[in-house]
C-alpha cells in the first residue's frame, strides 16, 4: 500500500490510535483525535527516514496543513496568494503583540520590589506630611501677620 505524500489526520489517526471504533447505536460523532508531533516522527522513523528528516517532513507536512486551513473557507475569493500572506500576517501580528505583552508584566521578584518600594515611599511621605503642613502653616501665618500691619 503506497502512502500518501501528506498524512491527513483521519490516516494517520487511524493507524496510530487504538482506540474501538464508534458504535452504530450513539448518533452523537464522535471527535477523531489528531496525532500528536511525536506520533507523526514516530510514523515516518518507521519508513525509514531518520529524526532529523521526520522533524523535518512534520515541520512540512503542519506548515502545509496551516496553508490550507488558510486558504480554505472563501472559495474563489482566496484565489490570489495577497489575502493569505495578509492572514499568515495578521496572524504572526497577533502572535507578537501576545509576545510583548507576556515579556512586558514583570516577575514574582521584580512585583516584590515594586511593592516594597511603594511600601517605603509611602510610609516617607506620611511620617514627612505633619512637619511640612506645619511648616506651610507657619509661613502662612507669618505672611498674613506681615501683610495686615
Amino acid at each position: 500500500m503506497e502512502q500518501p505524500q501528506f498524512p491527513n489526520s483521519s490516516t494517520s489517526s487511524q493507524s496510530m490510535q487504538s482506540s474501538p471504533p464508534p458504535s452504530t447505536t450513539n448518533n452523537n460523532k464522535q471527535k477523531v483525535k489528531l496525532p500528536t508531533p511525536t506520533e507523526l516522527i514516530t510514523h515516518y522513523e518507521s519508513q525509514g527516514m531518520n529524526s532529523h528528516e521526520a522533524s523535518i517532513k512534520v515541520i512540512d507536512d503542519l506548515q502545509h496543513m496551516l496553508f490550507k486551513v488558510i486558504t480554505s473557507g472563501r472559495g474563489k475569493k482566496d484565489k490570489f496568494m495577497g489575502e493569505s500572506s495578509r492572514k499568515l500576517d495578521t496572524a504572526n501580528t497577533r502572535l507578537a503583540i501576545i509576545e510583548m505583552k507576556l515579556d512586558s508584566k514583570p516577575g514574582y521578584p521584580q512585583s516584590l520590589a515594586i511593592g516594597v518600594a511603594s511600601a517605603a515611599t509611602f510610609t516617607a511621605i506620611s511620617a514627612i506630611s505633619p512637619h511640612l503642613t506645619a511648616a506651610i502653616s507657619s509661613l502662612w501665618t507669618s505672611v498674613k501677620g506681615s501683610t495686615n500691619t
